[in-house]
């Protein structure tokens, strides 16, 4: 079996990781030839990473120029058929409709995911392109109801839409492994952005002045970014205490050395990686209560939940969990039994691999 994935974004981020494991995986586990497509301004380093697991041939026709191009259709399918291409797999709207149009001159299975949350577009051209779409998968109930919400008194246009909730090709472990430290340490990964809930998270370890906590931040901050997250955190009365690791490629190796984590993301997310990783590794975690979090984490039992709107329920959550070693235990086993019973990569692999082969 040949699978191509289409990289829409130029840069890293949760999709881009979702397709490098789920792509490394196949080829090693089922022994799949993957391929990747990338716009031809993707970051450098990103399309090497990609290519020491796959082919990286050239395809120009990607990017907002040629959304809506039959020809860039029909080139796509002539590139379809020269690699043998089973499957193309689309983790961006951008190109639906090219590879809609690619359907009629090469036969091919079209399955696409869902990892923002959005409506659907609804006009003509759309609900025909999304009938193209064999399988349309969604990575949370919550992202399907808002996909969907587009067609309320219409027929769903898509032939089959399943959810796939996310995973993570973390070590796994039965018991948690955390070191005993006199002061608690706290620990955020993500993007370094407004979206992602990083100045508050810097808001929040202002009002902690009296709680004793270290705060490690691994993230990636972008030029635009730059000024003013130094400008913020130099600005932070606790700034002493928090301590940036940059970008961390194997995270796992990172997180036993936490007792918390904190996602305080101001946007909905679809389904936070980073909350499965914490997860996978019996790591209780604090997280927005907006977004797909509420399928993972029931509030009070393997996780705490709190509002990105109301900071002192981020700082009362926080004062309670850093005072109560028992209490981070007992989130952390739920968490981690939570993660191994539902959300394993096995189980996440062979639900997309019954997918694929329909």
């Amino acid at each position: 079996m040949t699978i191509a994935y289409y990289i829409a974004s130029p840069t890293w981020g949760g999709g881009e990781q979702y397709v490098y494991d789920l792509a490394q995986t196949l080829k090693a586990e089922k022994g799949v030839r993957v391929l990747f497509l990338f716009p031809p301004h993707s970051d450098a380093k990103m399309v090497e990473r990609f290519r020491q697991i796959g082919e990286c041939p050239a395809f120009g026709y990607t990017g907002k120029v040629w959304r809506f191009s039959l020809w860039a259709g029909y080139q796509l399918a002539k590139w379809l058929k020269r690699n043998h291409v089973d499957i193309l797999h689309l983790n961006n709207r951008i190109a639906y409709f090219q590879a809609a149009v690619a359907k009629h001159f090469y036969d091919y299975r079209l399955i696409a995911t869902q990892h923002l949350i959005r409506s659907a577009k609804s006009n003509f051209l759309w609900r025909w392109t999304y009938q193209q779409i064999d399988t349309l998968i969604c990575v949370s109930q919550f992202v399907k109801r808002q996909y969907l919400s587009a067609f309320p008194d219409q027929k769903c246009p898509f032939r089959n839409v399943q959810v796939l909730i996310n995973s993570v090709t973390a070590p796994v472990t039965e018991q948690i492994c955390r070191q005993d430290v006199d002061v608690p340490r706290i620990f955020y990964h993500g993007r370094i952005c407004e979206e992602k809930g990083v100045y508050l998270l810097l808001d929040i370890a202002a009002r902690l002045m009296d709680v004793p906590f270290e705060l490690y931040i691994a993230g990636a901050v972008s030029e635009k970014e730059q000024t003013r997250w130094e400008n913020a955190l130099a600005a932070c009365p606790t700034k002493e205490r928090i301590h940036l690791l940059g970008f961390c490629t194997n995270i796992w190796e990172h997180i036993p050395n936490y007792q918390i984590a904190i996602m305080p993301s101001l946007v909905p997310e679809a389904c936070p990686i980073a909350l499965l990783d914490t997860m996978a590794m019996g790591l209780p975690c604090i997280a927005s209560d907006n977004g797909a979090e509420v399928e993972l984490i029931e509030h009070g039992r393997n996780g705490l939940l709190c509002s990105p709107m109301h900071i002192q329920q981020w700082v009362d959550a926080l004062k309670q969990i850093l005072a109560d070693p028992e209490r981070r235990k007992a989130l952390a086993q739920e968490a981690l039994q939570d993660f191994n019973s539902n959300y394993t990569y096995n189980v996440f692999l062979d639900k997309m691999w019954r997918i694929y082969n329909e």
